[in-house]
Order: C-alpha cells, then sequence, then structure tokens
C-alpha cells in the first residue's frame, strides 16, 4: 500500500500546478475530480468574470454527485441583467437532474439565443446544452432534442470528438432501436480521433450491456492502450476482474489508482479490493475509517459496509447499511447489481421478501437493460416461489418469458413448473410439451408432462394420466433402468392403482406389474398384487362362466310342462 499512495500523491500533486481550462478538463477527462475542482476553483478564485472556468467548475461539482454546490456556482454566476449563456446552460443542466423539464428548455432556448453573433451559432453553447441532456439517468433530459442541437454543433465544429459521444449517449436514452446510432457516433468520435480513449470506453459499455465480453474488454484495454492515463477503464477492468479473477484485478486496481487523485475514490476501491479478496474484516475496517474520517459521506460506503456485514453474518447490520445506501442514494446511481444484491439481503429475513420485492420492481421501472430486467423478474419469481405465492410467481415468471428473445430450456420448464403449482394446466402442458419436443433426450419434459397429468386427475378417478405415465416410463426404461429404479417403480405403481382400482383393466394391471418385476425380479409389491390380481380374474372368470351354463328348471316348471304335453 505504501508504494501506492507514493504514486498517488505525485500524480495528485499535478492538480496544485495546472490551472487553465483545458488542464482542468483533461483531470474531468480522467476522472480526477479533486484535481478538476482544485484548477477551477483557483481560476474562479483569481477572476470570477471567467465563465468558462465557471461553467466547468459547475460540472465538476456534478461529476461528484454534488448538485448543491453545482447549483449554487451557477446561481451566484446568474446575478445581474445579463445571464452568460454558458451559465443558463449549467442553470437547465440543474433543473433536468431536478425533473424540472420545460424550465430547462427555457434556459436553454435562451442560451442559444443570447449567444449567436450575426445569426451564427456558438458550437460550445449548442454541445453543452447536448451534455446537459446526456447526464443522469435514462429518464433525464430530452434526447431529441440533444442530438438536434449536437448536429448543429458538429456542423459548426465537425473535429470536436466530445460531440460525439454526447449524441452517442442522447441515441441510447432514446430507446434501444437507436443503438446502432450510438455506435456510429463513438466510432465518429474515433474517426475525429483514432485515440480518443473515451470513445473506446464508450463502445465497450454498449457491448458490456449486451455481455459480449471479448469485445468490452477489447474496447476497455483499447482505451487504455491510447492513453495510459485514462483510469475509468481501469476502474471498468478491476471491477470485471475482480468477480473473477483477484490476482488479476489487483494489477488493474494499482493501475487506477496510479492515475487517480488520491481521495475517497481511491479508498473506497481499496477497500473493495480487500472485499473482493475475501479480507471482509479488513475491509470493514477500511470503510469504518472513512466513515469516521473526511469521507463519511462517500455515496457507496454503506454498499460496502453493508456486504462485509453480509459476508461476516451480521444480517441486521447489512439490512441497515444497504437500506440506507438505497433510501439516500439517487435511482440513477443505483446498478443492477446493487438492487439484486438489496433483494437478497432482505429475503434472509422473516418478512423481508416484500421489502426485496420492491426494491426490484423499482429497479425494472429505470433499468431498460433487457438482460438486467430478467435477472429482475426471475428473482421477484424466486421470492414469491419462497412465499408460496404460485399464482404471483407465474405471472412475473411469465413476463420475464415473454420479453426473453431466446428462452432456455430452463426457462421453458420454469415456466411450465410455475403454471402446475398455480393450477394452471393447459399452459403447463404447453411448455412441458415444448420441452420434450425441442428437447427429446432430456427428461424433463417427460417429467413435467407426466407430474401435470397427475394434478389434473387430482383425486385419480379419471384415469386420464396413464398415457403421460407410460411416456415418461418408456423414457426412463430406455435412458438407464439403474439410475431411474425407484422412479420407474413408483410410476409403475401409479398405473396399477388406476387399472387396478379405477379402470378395472386388470390385464393392463399385471402388465404393469410385470414392468416392476422386469428390473426387479424379487420385488414383494409386484409378486404379491400380482397373484392378488390374478386370483380376483380367477374367480372373475370363474363366476362368469357360471352364469352362462344353463339353469336347471325348477320342480313346479316341470309339472307345468308335464301337464301342458300331457293336454297335447
Amino acid at each position: 500500500m505504501k508504494n501506492y499512495l507514493v504514486v498517488i500523491l505525485c500524480c495528485g500533486s499535478i492538480g496544485l500546478f495546472a490551472q487553465n481550462i483545458e488542464d482542468g478538463k483533461k483531470f474531468l477527462y480522467n476522472n480526477r475530480l479533486t484535481s478538476a475542482q482544485e484548477n477551477f476553483q483557483k481560476m474562479v478564485d483569481k477572476d470570477s468574470k471567467n465563465i468558462e472556468a465557471v461553467y466547468w467548475l459547475g460540472q465538476t461539482y456534478l461529476m461528484m454527485n454534488d448538485t448543491a454546490k453545482a447549483k449554487q456556482v451557477y446561481t451566484d454566476a446568474a446575478q445581474g441583467e445579463k445571464i452568460p449563456p454558458m451559465i443558463e446552460v449549467g442553470l437547465g443542466h440543474i433543473d433536468l437532474l431536478e425533473g424540472k423539464k420545460e424550465s430547462a428548455m427555457l434556459h436553454f432556448d435562451n442560451a442559444i439565443a443570447n449567444s449567436k453573433t450575426k445569426k451564427k451559432e456558438d458550437p460550445k453553447v449548442l454541445g453543452a446544452i447536448g451534455h446537459a441532456n446526456a447526464d443522469g439517468p435514462m429518464e433525464i433530459g430530452a434526447p431529441l432534442y440533444a442530438v438536434e442541437k449536437l448536429n448543429r454543433a458538429v456542423a459548426l465544429d465537425p473535429k470536436n470528438p466530445a460531440y460525439q459521444i454526447d449524441l452517442g449517449i442522447n441515441f441510447l436514452k432514446m430507446g434501444g432501436e437507436r443503438g446502432g446510432d450510438a455506435y456510429k457516433a463513438f466510432n465518429a468520435a474515433l474517426d475525429i480521433d483514432p485515440n480518443y480513449a473515451l470513445a473506446k470506453y464508450r463502445l465497450g459499455k454498449i457491448f458490456q450491456s449486451q455481455n459480449n465480453v471479448d469485445k468490452f474488454i477489447g474496447y476497455y484495454t483499447g482505451a487504455v492502450e491510447s492513453d495510459t492515463s485514462f483510469a475509468p477503464a481501469y476502474l471498468e477492468l478491476y471491477n470485471y476482474y475482480s468477480l473473477r479473477d483477484v490476482n488479476k484485478a489487483r494489477g488493474y486496481l494499482e493501475s487506477y489508482m496510479a492515475n487517480s487523485d488520491k481521495d475517497c475514490n481511491v479508498d473506497f476501491f481499496y477497500g473493495d479490493y480487500l472485499f473482493r479478496s475475501g479480507k471482509y474484516q479488513e475491509s470493514l475496517q477500511k470503510a469504518m475509517a472513512m466513515k469516521n474520517g473526511f469521507c463519511k459521506d462517500y455515496p457507496r460506503l454503506e454498499l460496502l459496509m453493508a456486504y462485509n456485514y453480509d459476508r461476516l453474518g451480521d444480517t441486521a447490520n447489512a439490512r441497515s447499511n444497504i437500506s440506507s445506501f438505497m433510501t439516500k442514494t439517487p435511482v440513477g446511481k443505483i446498478s443492477k447489481d446493487d438492487y439484486l444484491f438489496a433483494a437478497s439481503v432482505f429475503k434472509k429475513a422473516d418478512g423481508g421478501e416484500e421489502t426485496a420485492i420492491g426494491y426490484l420492481k423499482t429497479a425494472l421501472e429505470h433499468d431498460t437493460v433487457r438482460s438486467s430486467r430478467f435477472d429482475y423478474m426471475d428473482t421477484i419469481a424466486s421470492l414469491y416461489k419462497k412465499m408460496e405465492r404460485w399464482d404471483d410467481r407465474l405471472v412475473w415468471l411469465q413476463k420475464s418469458y415473454e420479453t426473453n428473445p431466446k428462452p432456455s430450456n430452463f426457462d421453458v420448464y420454469n415456466l411450465g413448473d410455475a403454471a402446475l403449482l398455480a393450477n394452471n394446466y393447459p399452459l403447463a402442458d404447453s411448455m412441458f410439451g415444448k420441452y420434450k419436443n425441442e428437447y427429446p433426450d432430456q427428461i424433463y419434459g417427460y417429467l413435467g408432462m407426466a407430474k401435470s397429468a397427475i394434478a389434473k386427475d387430482k383425486d385419480t378417478t379419471t384415469g386420464e394420466a396413464v398415457g403421460a405415465v407410460k411416456d415418461y416410463i418408456a423414457y426412463l426404461e430406455k435412458t438407464d433402468t439403474a439410475k431411474y429404479r425407484s422412479r420407474i417403480f413408483q410410476n409403475y405403481a401409479y398405473l396399477v392403482y388406476v387399472h387396478a382400482n379405477v379402470t378395472k383393466d386388470y390385464p393392463a394391471a399385471l402388465e404393469d406389474l410385470q414392468g416392476i418385476l422386469n428390473i426387479d425380479p424379487e420385488n414383494a409389491y409386484a409378486k404379491q398384487t400380482s397373484e392378488q390380481i390374478k386370483r380376483i380374474v380367477s374367480k372373475s372368470s370363474a363366476r362368469d362362466a357360471a352364469e352362462k351354463q344353463p339353469k336347471p328348471a325348477s320342480k313346479k316348471a316341470s309339472e307345468l310342462n308335464k301337464k301342458g304335453s300331457e293336454g297335447r
């Protein structure tokens, strides 16, 4: 850890000397927010009329998730008869984040109007408007409006790759069908500057949302090859490998720390690394030190503490910290994994399932990534299963299945099982039949069809399950009689009961018993029951034969016959 600190303090000190707009923007680009804040603050302290420095100071606070300070910076700069256009854009940016869309649009339009010179628009103002709309979660902003403004900025300043980045983000906010346009925009930034690491980073984010590992790892690696100081890509690589290869993750964490300010971010991710390494007590101690010091308000600190408490078996403190984190954190800053973890913590406690489901339903309202939505829906369904609320479980599994373009064999069986438990037999038969047809070499379709058929005939009074049970037995016998011996026995026993007691088809019952004897020649049940049925069949045959014999005439009838013949 000492080596980290030497490098970080060295690099962090650069911020003390860099006091111009481009250096400050470079700090922001690399996510070195403390250095950026110091840079722009010194410029504003030196000249409060430096509007560009004021604008970027506000943007720095927004990247720090400190909307209140950003708002104060822009409000102070807006005093006077005429608001500078870039400050007007900043105020509109704040309004968007606060949900005041109409007010934001008014600020943006005023900024454009007041920045025109000889009917020529200012591309910096148009670009800043596009950036404001790109910020925040998916539901924030007016992306169609922003795209139009950014296209005009590109026409006026075609060599600025940052406009293409914000174009791409706004396309993504317009929905999945515009993903191709986002891809083109990010690549357009690379056409302008092939070493523009942010463009490669953004392309990596697209492919990460699609779970295309080779692609997103390639783009993140390409980003740091283009710019070895680009900390955000190191962090993404750390996050990915921290769940898979802790030693490899450590290398990326070292690179991230070496290219970052010595701030709360660095402390947090070192604590996160300790957690990923299984050093839960050490990670918790690091988090507690942050909580008791300057970093007490770090946004994800309580999440790290919740993870450690959960692994250490302290459920009460885990619930307390994750609940506080979920309450305080803006929706746009909560990830899929955060929601799933919160649900996992609460579902461990009796009565906590409803809270867990509430978190997941909130996630569904705000997360448009298709793969994430499957995870939320399936987890909700599993919680309803734990609560034995079969109808609710079925509803959520149906939603998941219907929105999944490529449901797996597990998805098919799981939906069939949910339908069966909810007594929706037509749907159960449909899904199990689909499974049997598409995966004829697997057991689950045959098993499901038999279970559904037996469940429909609850009192075993109709014998309608015989066909499905026979198909199931045939599969088991064909596959492995030794492995499935007990199942074969149980299902033949079911058929024996139906044939012997319901349909009275004794020959069929004897065939079923012979099936048992074929795999277990000394089976006492099959032998005894066969003898009983044979006796029943024998007695029944004797009775039938007796009934077919002519009955002897009675004495009275004989006398009448005799008299009749004498009369003739």
